[in-house]
């Protein structure tokens, strides 16, 4: 099997423990496996759906600093973007809630405009309406 070395926060490596301890993983790579196939289950949900859809797109991203776009790409994506919702996490991090109507290919590309943002965390998305 090929290692990969990853980076992350020391906050993500102290959850990431976390997450090995309470799940019961032999070790922090089966939990980052686990991870990773879940992103991808996701990540297909998406790619499959087609046609005109409802799409609830959670972002969390780093408050401190410069270097991330969001507002940029909701601009964007304005005429397809029926609400958001900003506010600060406990940790004092930005958690943006969009809810989108769209072709799913437009909805496709709004994920990956927003995902590409540096200071973006952790993006989820919840197909909620509309669809094959």
């Amino acid at each position: 099997m090929p290692i990969v070395a990853v980076s992350m926060t020391e906050e993500d490596l102290a959850e990431l423990e976390f997450l090995q301890v309470k799940g019961k993983f032999s070790n922090r790579s089966e939990v980052v496996r686990h991870a990773v196939q879940a992103l991808m289950l996701e990540h297909r949900n998406v790619e499959l759906v087609q046609g005109l859809i409802t799409a609830v797109i959670t972002a969390v991203y780093y408050k401190k600093g410069q270097g991330h776009n969001i507002s940029s790409v909701q601009h964007e994506y304005r005429e397809f973007i029926a609400a958001t919702i900003h506010a600060h996490t406990t940790e004092g991090n930005c958690t943006e809630v969009m809810i989108l109507t769209a072709n799913a290919e437009k909805v496709r590309d709004f994920l990956k405009k927003i995902r590409s943002q540096k200071k973006v965390m952790k993006v989820e998305v919840s197909i909620v309406g509309g669809g094959k």
